[in-house]
C-alpha cells in the first residue's frame, strides 16, 4: 500500500480552473432545480388545498397526484440520458452542456404560468383546476428532465477525463458536494422566495397566483450566471471516435452491461439505495413537512420557513463533510473509510440521541410541538449524519476509477451510471409515494387518527428502508471492490494540472 500511495503521491496533479468552473456552474444549477422542487411541490399542494380543501393535502389522491407530477422528470431523463451520453463523446462535452444549461433557464421560465393556468381552470371547476395544474407541471417537469438529461452525463464524463487515480474520489466528492449543497441551498431559497413573497400570507387567488409566478424569475438569473460560467470558462475536451448513432434499444443493452460490468455490479444496489434516498428525501421532505406545516397555519408566512428547516439541516449535515470523505478515501483504504461511515453512523445516531435528549424532550412530547420547537431533536441527527455522509463520495469515485483508459466509454459510463441514479430516483419518488399514500388510506380508513402522524409515519419507514438497502448492498460488497487499485498508464499524462 505505501509503494501504491508514493506512486499515486509522484502523479498527484492539482484541480484545474475548467473543473472549478464547471463544479459552480453545477451548484447554480442545483440551487435553481432545489428551489424549483420546492415551489413546484408547494404550488401543487397550494391547488390541492383550493381546489378539495385544507385537509385534502393528507389524502391518498393529493400523493397520487404528487408522485405522477414528480416522476415525469427522471423518466425524460432515462429515456435520454444515453442519447446525451453518445451525442457528448461524438460531438464533444462543452456544447452538450451548454445547451443544458441554457435549455435548463428556459424552462425555469415555463414554469411561471403554472399558477395563472390553475387560476382560471379554477374558475371553470375546482376540480378542473387541480387537474390542469398537475398536467401542467407534470408537462414542464419533463421538458426540464430533457435538458437535465444533457448536463448529468456529460459532466460526469469531463470530470473523469480530467482526472487520475489520485484525486478522482476527490473531484467526484466536490461534484457531489456541489449538487447535495446546491438542492440543500435550493431548497431554503426556495422556501425564503416563497415566504418573501408573501405567498400564504394572502388568501386572494389573484394575488396568489401572481405571488408564485414571480418565485421562479430569482431562479432564471442563476442559470443565466451558469450558461455564462460554462460559455466562457470551459474549453472542450477531446472528441471519441464514436461510429454508431444513438438507439435507445441499443443503450439500454450498453447501460445494462455497463452496470452489470464485474467491477460495477456489487456496487449498484448500494448505488440506486442512495439515489432513492435523495429523490424521496427531496421530493417528499420538503412536501409532508409543508402538509403538516399547514394544518395549523395554512395562511401564515411561517409555514414555508417551518417545512425547510428539516431539509436544511439534513442536506447540509450530509454535503458538508463530502470532501473531507472524499480526501480521506483517497489516501486511505476506500474500504476503510465505508466502515467507518457504516459503524460511526449508528452509533452517533445512539450518542446524539442520548445527550440531545434534555434538551428536544419537551418540544418532542409537546402537543403544540412544531418543527420549529424541534431544531435540538434536528440537532441531536447531525453527527449521525456526518458519518453517514462517507458513503457518498466513495461509491461516486468508485464508478469512476471503474472506467479503463484508452475505452472510449466516458460517455457511455457516465449515462450508464446516471441510468442506475434516476432510475433509483424514481424508486424513491414512487415507493416514497406508496408508503405515504397507504398511511394517508389507513388515516382515512381511522386506524390511525391524526392525519400529519399517518404522513409522517410513511415518509420516515420508507426512509429507514432505503438506509437498510443501503447498508445490506454496503456489506455484501467484496472488499477488493473497494481496495482495488488500477494501474497508472503512464501513457496517459494528466491533463488536470492546466487550464
Amino acid at each position: 500500500m505505501a509503494t501504491v500511495n508514493a506512486e499515486v503521491a509522484h502523479h498527484k496533479t492539482p484541480i484545474s480552473t475548467q473543473i472549478w468552473l464547471l463544479i459552480i456552474a453545477t451548484f447554480l444549477l442545483r440551487v435553481g432545480f432545489g428551489a424549483i422542487l420546492v415551489i413546484f411541490d408547494w404550488t401543487l399542494v397550494w391547488g390541492i388545498e383550493l381546489s378539495l380543501g385544507v385537509a385534502a393535502h393528507s389524502s391518498v389522491e393529493s400523493i397520487l397526484l404528487t408522485s405522477f407530477a414528480a416522476i415525469t422528470y427522471l423518466i425524460a431523463e432515462i429515456m435520454l440520458t444515453g442519447y446525451y451520453g453518445n451525442k457528448s463523446d461524438r460531438i464533444g462535452a462543452r456544447p452538450v452542456v451548454l445547451w443544458a444549461t441554457f435549455g435548463s433557464m428556459f424552462v425555469v421560465l415555463l414554469y411561471t404560468p403554472a399558477s395563472i393556468v390553475y387560476r382560471f381552470s379554477y374558475q371553470a371547476h375546482p376540480y378542473t383546476g387541480i387537474l390542469m395544474l398537475t398536467a401542467f407541471l407534470a408537462l414542464i417537469h419533463f421538458i426540464h428532465g430533457i435538458f437535465a438529461a444533457a448536463k448529468v452525463a456529460p459532466t460526469l464524463g469531463f470530470i473523469n477525463h480530467h482526472s487520475d487515480l489520485s484525486n478522482r474520489t476527490l473531484h467526484m466528492s466536490y461534484y457531489d458536494n456541489a449538487i447535495l449543497y446546491g438542492r440543500a441551498g435550493g431548497m431554503i431559497l426556495g422556501g425564503l422566495l416563497w415566504v418573501a413573497f408573501g405567498v400564504d400570507g394572502t388568501k386572494n387567488l389573484t394575488v396568489q397566483s401572481e405571488l408564485i409566478s414571480a418565485t421562479y424569475l430569482p431562479l432564471a438569473v442563476l442559470l443565466l450566471i451558469a450558461t455564462l460560467l460554462i460559455y466562457w470558462g470551459i474549453e472542450d475536451i477531446p472528441k471519441k471516435d464514436v461510429p454508431n448513432k444513438f438507439s435507445l434499444k441499443k443503450d439500454m443493452k450498453i447501460a445494462y452491461s455497463v452496470m452489470m460490468e464485474k467491477d460495477r455490479r456489487h456496487l449498484l444496489l448500494p448505488w440506486i439505495s442512495i439515489a432513492a434516498l435523495i429523490g424521496s428525501a427531496s421530493v417528499w421532505g420538503p412536501s409532508v413537512a409543508f402538509r403538516v406545516a399547514g394544518s395549523s397555519n395554512a395562511h401564515s408566512n411561517s409555514r414555508g420557513l417551518e417545512a425547510i428547516l428539516p431539509i436544511m439541516f439534513i442536506l447540509v449535515a450530509l454535503a458538508l463533510p463530502a470532501p473531507l470523505w472524499g480526501w480521506y478515501a483517497d489516501r486511505h483504504d476506500k474500504f476503510r473509510t465505508m466502515k467507518i461511515g457504516l459503524f460511526g453512523s449508528p452509533i452517533f445516531l445512539v450518542i446524539g440521541l442520548a445527550v440531545g435528549f434534555p434538551f428536544y424532550r419537551a418540544g418532542l412530547l409537546s402537543k403544540q410541538a412544531s418543527i420549529i420547537s424541534n431544531i435540538p431533536f434536528l440537532l441531536s441527527l447531525v453527527p449521525s449524519i456526518f458519518f453517514f455522509s462517507a458513503f457518498i463520495p466513495v461509491l461516486m469515485g468508485s464508478l469512476g476509477e471503474t472506467a479503463k483508459d484508452g475505452e472510449k466509454e466516458d460517455g457511455h459510463v457516465m449515462s450508464g451510471y446516471h441510468f442506475v441514479i434516476a432510475s433509483g430516483e424514481i424508486i424513491g419518488i414512487l415507493g416514497g409515494g406508496l408508503f405515504i399514500g397507504f398511511f394517508a388510506l389507513l388515516n382515512f380508513l381511522g386506524v390511525i387518527h391524526n392525519a400529519d402522524l399517518a404522513l409522517l409515519v410513511g415518509f420516515v419507514l420508507f426512509e429507514l428502508l432505503l438506509v437498510a438497502g443501503l447498508v445490506f448492498g454496503i456489506l455484501k460488497l467484496p472488499s477488493h471492490t473497494l481496495k482495488k487499485e488500477p494501474s497508472i498508464n503512464s501513457e496517459k499524462e494528466p491533463v488536470i494540472g492546466t487550464d
